[in-house]
């Protein structure tokens, strides 16, 4: 049986000649159209458009994508082109663009002012944390220098058994430091200087421990007049333990006598070179440090009770002696007993020897 239509003709040759005329969109050119239609926003769907352009510039929906993608440029680049995100947006959906000349050079001194801006943040950012090490370096530092400066001070002062008012006379530098910050507490027999430093050290299985070191100078007076007999650096609760956490933030545990033992010949490893340097002629010599007494004024300037028998008081351990003989002074470095429960003196003094001893 054959199908003829009204010419004559057969149907199936006239579908196949309509077919023929007329332009059949592909699968790919459907798929991609549908991300047009799809879209979630404005930009998504310029971002399809410009997409679909690229792969079907003749494709099905070509001419009114390229009709609506034409009209939208001028206001696009006008909305995007104050920022290097909106530029580069405006690059991406039209690379070939009327502006995109424009839109490549005003990008190209936008990174280039986030550039500079980046390595200003990096320079400022290295600065803050070499200012900030520096910082932390100094602060670890903060009790070695004041002992080695004290150490030194005191170590080229003349004049020892005098009125202390002639001895700072005859010492311009011992007499700028001792009138320096902090300021000093005086009564009839001693001045104080009082030096406080609240740090931290990390702890295994914690965080931190809060620490606080002290350092007293103490510079101790005979008679009416007042004559400078001894000087002593005292740092409190066992202060060369403390004095070794913040030098190497590592913490110590006091009560243990090997950390305990390893702090004091750490200071000594310390203390003895800067005596050395300034008394290289000292000879050791034995001693037997008499109890440190504490200070009669506080570090506002209020008075202490008086010191307690001398029976309660604990002999320190002497750690090394050494004596000057043309100078006629004896240094002495000791440390806290570990049967002390006072104060619990770390430290060092300086006096003058009496004849004959």
């Amino acid at each position: 049986m054959r199908f003829l239509s009204l010419s004559g003709r057969p149907l199936v040759g006239v579908l196949a000649l309509a077919l023929g005329c007329a332009t059949v969109a592909t699968r790919d050119d459907y798929a991609d159209y549908r991300e047009v239609r799809l879209a979630d926003d404005d930009d998504a769907r310029r971002r399809a458009v410009s997409s679909y352009l690229e792969s079907h510039p003749e494709g099905q929906w070509a001419g009114e994508l390229r009709a609506e993608h034409e009209a939208a440029e001028d206001a696009l680049y006008e909305e995007r082109k104050s920022t290097a995100e909106g530029l580069r947006y405006y690059l991406e959906v039209y690379p070939e663009g009327r502006y995109a000349d424009q839109a490549q050079a005003r990008l190209t001194a936008l990174e280039s002012v986030r550039q500079n801006r980046q390595r200003e943040a990096d320079i400022d950012r290295d600065v803050h944390r070499e200012r900030r090490e520096e910082a932390l370096a100094e602060r670890r530092e903060w009790a070695s220098q004041a002992i080695s400066f004290w150490t030194r001070i005191l170590l080229e002062v003349e004049r020892w058994g005098e009125p202390i008012g002639d001895v700072a006379a005859a010492n311009e530098d011992f007499d700028d430091a001792f009138r320096g910050a902090p300021p000093a507490r005086c009564s009839n027999s001693e001045c104080i200087k009082y030096y406080h430093l609240d740090f931290a050290v990390p702890v295994p299985g914690q965080t931190r421990i809060e620490r606080a070191i002290e350092l007293v100078l103490r510079l101790r007076f005979e008679g009416d007049d007042r004559r400078l007999v001894r000087a002593e650096m005292l740092m409190p609760n066992r202060g060369f333990s403390r004095w070794y956490e913040l030098a190497n933030t590592e913490f110590l545990e006091t009560a243990d006598p090997e950390q305990r033992q390893h702090s004091i010949d750490w200071a000594l490893e310390r203390l003895i070179p800067w005596v050395r340097e300034r008394a290289p002629q000292a000879q050791a010599v034995d001693v037997v440090p008499e109890p440190i007494d504490p200070p009669t004024v506080g570090s506002e300037g209020q008075a202490l009770e008086p010191a307690g028998s001398e029976e309660a008081l604990v002999l320190p351990v002497a750690l090394q002696g050494l004596r000057t003989g043309e100078s006629g002074l004896e240094i002495v470095v000791f440390a806290a007993a570990d049967d002390e429960t006072g104060p619990a003196y770390d430290g060092f003094f300086i006096r003058q020897v009496p004849n004959g001893e």
